[in-house]
């Protein structure tokens, strides 16, 4: 990660550290947020992320990771791919797995999810989550 990418980074977690404990109130409520429960790598404990809400069949979901393999998420996923995901009030298991974002899928998603992408994403990778 080069040195501009790291500064956006730590302004981006600064902004999430403050407006996360919001979004994960209104997340799987709101229908532009979704809410992934990971297993902590270390401490095996649920971990809630609030996401914008991607494309959703009933077979399978995709979201858009910004920092891509850089997210404590995404590196939750890669230790157990096992997650919950909470979509309009509902919560679905499933099993997740990192893929690199194309634009093709990438216009799928809201302008709001691929805004997110754009103006902080770092490296984005997708997330397919089979349900």
């Amino acid at each position: 990660m080069t040195a501009d990418q790291r500064k956006r980074r730590a302004k981006a977690m600064r902004a999430w550290r403050r407006f996360n404990p919001i979004a994960r109130r209104l997340a799987g409520i709101a229908p532009w947020w979704v809410l992934l429960e990971t297993t902590g790598r270390r401490s095996g404990r649920p971990r809630r992320t609030p996401l914008a809400n991607g494309p959703f069949d009933s077979e399978s979901a995709l979201l858009i990771c910004v920092h891509g393999e850089h997210a404590t998420f995404a590196r939750n996923i890669a230790a157990d791919p096992r997650v919950r995901l909470k979509r309009r009030g509902r919560w679905h298991e499933g099993t997740a797995e990192l893929l690199p974002l194309d634009p093709a899928s990438l216009a799928r998603f809201s302008r709001y999810a691929r805004l997110g992408a754009r103006a902080v994403g770092i490296e984005p990778r997708l997330i397919r989550i089979r349900l």
